[in-house]
């Protein structure tokens, strides 16, 4: 049995319930500081650990951020600055299919806020179902490929939607069709 099974990070500052006073899990503190005997020092340690973290609870909560920055003596905000900063990083949940769309000036024009509502409208409506893909939506300033606008990159490929029912059927397509039992009352 690997240390990582069975231990969740509940996160801190009331985003998931509480007032963010509780302890984290012993479990998690012997992650951390099991990631951190194996990383190197300096900054290239501090990502390799993160980057660990991320790895095995698909982000990094705000307090393991805290607990991060405690272990390598530096504030929670600088820890913060490198979560943000990397793509690869996240304080929040992604999901396993990442979707961006861009909202960008060409973007704008060309209907892109609109398709950013679609795909978050959808996901919405689809409840996740325990062992199916899961969806994160991202809102991106420029993917730099205005000739497609309004663009969507999905993982690493980019692809032009041309309508808001277009977005939407992305989701479809992504996810699979919704298998969710009918409603039988």
């Amino acid at each position: 049995m690997s240390i990582t099974d069975d231990i969740t990070d509940s996160g801190f500052f009331g985003t998931e319930g509480g007032d963010g006073a509780e302890a984290l899990d012993p479990a998690v503190i012997e992650l951390v500081d099991e990631l951190l005997a194996q990383a190197p020092g300096g900054r290239e340690g501090l990502i390799r650990v993160l980057l660990g973290l991320q790895q095995v609870f698909d982000r990094v909560s705000w307090r393991v951020q805290e607990l991060v920055a405690d272990r390598f003596g530096l504030s929670p905000a600088q820890v913060a600055g490198v979560v943000s900063y990397y793509p690869q990083l996240s304080s929040e949940r992604r999901g396993r299919l990442i979707v961006d769309v861009c909202t960008g000036p060409g973007c704008f024009l060309c209907g892109g806020e609109g398709v950013l509502r679609r795909i978050n409208r959808a996901v919405a409506e689809r409840p996740p179902i325990a062992g199916e893909p899961t969806l994160a939506v991202r809102q991106e300033r420029c993917l730099a490929v205005c000739g497609l606008a309004p663009v969507i990159r999905i993982e690493d490929r980019v692809r032009g939607v041309e309508t808001e029912a277009a977005a939407g059927d992305l989701v479809t397509e992504l996810l699979g069709p919704d298998r969710r039992p009918e409603d039988r009352r």
